[in-house]
């Protein structure tokens, strides 16, 4: 069975959202919305949280009249932490904090943790007719995987001002171009975290004891977590549709990357050298020699820099002399956080050598077959020597080549394996 978890703040659609459900093929069990605030919004007078409060409150009415009225085709858990007194304290509030309620409560309700589907979506997400059951049919192909990151497609924004299309479209090549490098290298981590697009089994929830309720990248550290206690399936043939509002509930994500695109500000969203990713392949590749001869390579030199000398000596020891269990825990050291810490600390990022990478990108892209004329075209135009030189059509060129390719290698290799 398929339970949702949906957490929400000032979605004034979310009634709607919640009814366009009745139109999945495979109906969920249940769904818990959380509802959610910080309490401070009913008293410091701010008039954008006032809003706030009575959006949450007119919402709240409108899905409980719906109940009554019978309108839901499936279960329905409605969580107040918005009103006085249950809206969120100061420590504990945010989408971290609304998600991990929902799905707790999800958890909890489960009849069968072996075979029932925890699905994550978010309110100002939209999912095609057969979504849920597109997930459940996924797990049911992969029934030893953990989890499932599920493909995604912001909406597209042709109505929005040009600079507001531009930067979506860059936001989502900054993401897409690290998925691709990740899948080209065999990265173990070679996921995509959005909230509103992941799932997992409820036993595997349980197991990892569940998502840790961080205020910004819950969804980061939570697919994290599954990935390091069994396979994650990376494909589904239904595609999410995230929003491409601005946003600044959170510190980092779609929301706070337009805001700062929209100011031109990218240095948290390069494209990264394709360079990089290899050299982390060949540390992975490396650890079968490093504990077979106790003696790390030059292609581990920046494990040492980031764990200190003798980091494997330990790991090695309480391997039982297996390699496999060894090797396993190496990688599980050096996670999907490490690895982007080390991306982060090796490059800086600017538009003309985010450019040039992103056509490195596709020359590996294009010898693995994918080649593309009109981004042949782009990358052989000479007029073009950075980020900046490129008009609107060619930024919507680039996603739609980017998409295309990960739809196709994900296809390939639909599960990312328990490692």
């Amino acid at each position: 069975m398929i339970y949702v978890a949906l957490p929400a703040m000032d979605e004034p659609d979310l009634p709607a959202r919640l009814l366009d459900l009745n139109r999945q093929s495979l109906l969920p069990r249940t769904v818990c919305v959380c509802i959610n605030q910080p309490r401070s919004y009913h008293v410091d007078g701010i008039p954008a949280h006032l809003r706030v409060c009575r959006a949450n409150q007119k919402a709240y009415e409108q899905i409980r009249a719906w109940e009554a009225e019978g309108r839901f085709a499936f279960g329905l858990e409605l969580i107040d932490r918005f009103s006085l007194p249950d809206a969120w304290d100061e420590k504990h509030f945010g989408v971290g904090w609304a998600r991990k309620t929902a799905m707790d409560s999800m958890a909890r309700a489960a009849r069968n943790p072996e075979s029932d589907i925890l699905v994550c979506m978010d309110a100002d997400t939209s999912y095609p007719a057969d979504y849920l059951q597109d997930i459940q049919k996924q797990f049911d192909a992969y029934p030893t995987a953990a989890g499932l990151s599920n493909p995604y497609l912001h909406v597209d924004a042709d109505t929005l001002p040009e600079e507001h299309q531009r930067a979506i479209l860059h936001y989502e090549t900054y993401m897409r171009a690290y998925a691709l490098n990740m899948i080209l290298c065999d990265h173990p981590y070679a996921f995509t975290a959005v909230g509103s697009s992941m799932a997992c089994r409820v036993k595997a929830y349980l197991k990892i004891g569940g998502i840790s309720p961080f205020k910004s990248g819950e969804d980061f550290y939570f697919l994290q977590k599954l990935a390091k206690t069994g396979s994650l399936i990376v494909h589904s043939p239904s595609v999410s549709h995230p929003s491409a509002r601005l946003s600044d509930r959170v510190f980092f994500g779609t929301g706070p990357a337009l805001q700062k695109g929209l100011g031109n500000r990218w240095e948290s969203y390069p494209v990264y050298p394709p360079a990089l990713f290899e050299r982390m392949q060949r540390a992975y590749d490396a650890l079968p020699g490093l504990f077979q001869r106790g003696l790390p390579s030059a292609d581990l030199d920046f494990w040492q820099t980031a764990f200190g000398p003798g980091w494997w000596a330990s790991i090695r020891r309480n391997s039982g002399g297996r390699q496999e269990q060894f090797v396993h825990a190496c990688k599980e050291k050096f996670d999907a956080l490490r690895s982007l810490q080390f991306l982060k600390a090796h490059y800086r990022q600017d538009d003309v050598s985010d450019w040039k990478n992103l056509s490195l990108l596709y020359r590996k892209l294009s010898e693995s077959g994918l080649a593309d004329p009109k981004m042949e075209a782009l990358c052989r135009n000479d007029a073009v020597r950075s980020l900046c030189d490129l008009c609107l059509q060619d930024w919507k060129d680039i996603r739609r080549y980017l998409f295309s390719c990960e739809r196709h290698l994900r296809q390939e290799r639909p599960l990312l394996p328990a490692w």
